[in-house]
């Protein structure tokens, strides 16, 4: 098994240096300041990135991808779970119904097809249950359901940590569910593989490396576009679907748990919803710095409109979430018109109970400047220092996001004063630094082909 270190290191993000321009877009938008420019390529500090996959959306070139499971690693002689979220159903048209769309998931390779937000009803008692128990807790008691987020505030706002909700995501109270009943059912646990559909990078590196577990309940997680692309194919071939029951096992509402506002309701207390990267972080800087009060729980999804907005979801987040809110509609009336179906996972309510709870969150070793604390208080004033010195202008032409980010990979010895332009005209100016050692800076940061289009076009270099 990986190391606690080596665990927070592993990345769903990925960047392709041969298709990478060094345009800087990703540099600019990540909200963590994990990406340097390097040689004319972008490239991840993988202590900071938290798989948000902000790069991803700005990418122009594509250079920027998602490093997925894929259908290949299912293990073909076991016995084959999907879980797929709610989200995923609501890529389709409502001409397709909830069970035709599972029902071609299940022909792609699966034995079973099991929908993750069956286990939203858990959480609900789970939520009341810890509201009962949980009278000395600091608040606002912040949501573990986007992993994007955990890692965000292991990150950037380590001393909020201690508030993050110990309970587990729907998506694994729904594997640890499947492992259960299947070995309740006479079914080897050893050959038990279950696959996650995933609308985002973070919940891939979740199974992988989950925050405040040992190991994940699931075995592999696929890229929901894959899945997508063949459940279309299955359904435009009109394959007969096999109908099923199941599907309205569950409370209405928790069709909408991974979209934002859902999860709050319940809750106690004053409870708010935000969604999106720059929002959170908006909140959460108003929050550590104590301009925030009153407030019981916080509800937080890393993408717009929640899982709707996923990298990795296909289809149009608006779209996707009138969909899901035409379907709760329906089970609504399902429910009224008939009694509602028995939710098979309420059975186990009690035995997953004693399994909900995560350890607790910590900051991530790897920001700390030194291990010797007062050796990192004199890193942390040269660091303000030397961004004093600095412009502040955080153009980005030396490679990092901002003079502060500079400012860190110099006291880190991951770069020198003279990557900043502004400071080497100065430099250059005193003598300090000539010409030709200037080029070579930029060259380093730039890559040298950036440097000859001017040359390539005019034949020579002109002052």
């Amino acid at each position: 098994m990986k190391n606690m270190k080596d665990r927070d290191y592993t990345h769903a993000i990925q960047i392709d240096t041969d298709k990478c321009i060094g345009c800087s877009h990703c540099m600019q938008v990540c909200p963590t300041q994990a990406i340097r420019i390097v040689e004319g390529h972008a490239g991840i500090m993988s202590e900071r990135c938290v798989d948000c996959g902000e790069c991803y959306r700005v990418c122009p070139v594509r250079a920027i991808y998602v490093k997925d499971d894929g259908l290949s690693v299912i293990r073909h002689d076991a016995y084959r779970v999907a879980l797929v979220p709610s989200v995923f159903i609501g890529q389709f048209p409502s001409e397709h119904t909830a069970s035709e769309i599972m029902e071609a998931v299940r022909l792609i390779g699966f034995d079973e097809v099991l929908e993750v937000e069956q286990a939203v009803d858990f959480m609900k008692k789970e939520y009341a249950r810890f509201a009962g128990e949980a009278e000395n807790v600091v608040r606002p008691v912040i949501s573990s359901f986007c992993p994007a987020i955990v890692r965000l505030i292991q990150v950037h706002y380590p001393s909020l940590t201690g508030q993050i909700l110990k309970i587990k995501a729907p998506h694994d109270i729904a594997a640890l569910y499947v492992r259960k009943s299947k070995e309740k059912a006479g079914i080897d646990p050893r050959n038990i593989f279950i696959c996650y559909v995933t609308p985002c990078a973070a919940k891939i590196v979740a199974a992988r490396a989950p925050v405040g577990e040992k190991v994940s309940a699931i075995d592999g997680a696929i890229d929901m576009k894959e899945v997508y692309n063949l459940v279309s194919k299955i359904l435009m071939e009109k394959k007969e679907a096999r109908l099923s029951k199941q599907f309205a096992n569950m409370s209405p509402d928790s069709v909408n748990w991974s979209l934002s506002g859902t999860e709050k309701q319940y809750f106690r207390g004053r409870a708010l919803a935000i969604d999106g990267m720059d929002n959170a972080m908006e909140f959460l800087d108003r929050l550590e710095s104590g301009r925030v009060t009153g407030v019981d729980f916080l509800e937080m999804r890393a993408c717009d409109q929640g899982c709707a907005g996923g990298i990795l979801c296909p289809g149009n987040r608006f779209l996707t979430v009138e969909r899901l809110e035409q379907r709760e509609k329906k089970l609504v009336h399902l429910t009224e018109v008939n009694k509602p179906g028995k939710n098979d996972l309420m059975d186990y309510a009690e035995e997953l109970h004693q399994v909900s709870t995560t350890d607790p969150v910590y900051p991530r070793d790897g920001l700390l400047l030194d291990e010797d604390m007062e050796k990192a208080l004199q890193k942390m004033d040269r660091i303000k220092k030397l961004n004093s010195y600095l412009p502040g202008f955080d153009c980005g032409a030396c490679g990092a996001p901002t003079c502060r980010s500079l400012a860190e990979d110099i006291v880190k010895e991951k770069a020198t004063i003279s990557y900043c332009v502004f400071v080497q005209r100065v430099m250059e100016k005193n003598y300090n630094l000539s010409p030709d050692q200037a080029f070579h800076v930029i060259e380093k940061i730039w890559g040298k082909d950036r440097l000859k289009k001017y040359q390539l076009q005019n034949g020579k270099t002109e002052s």
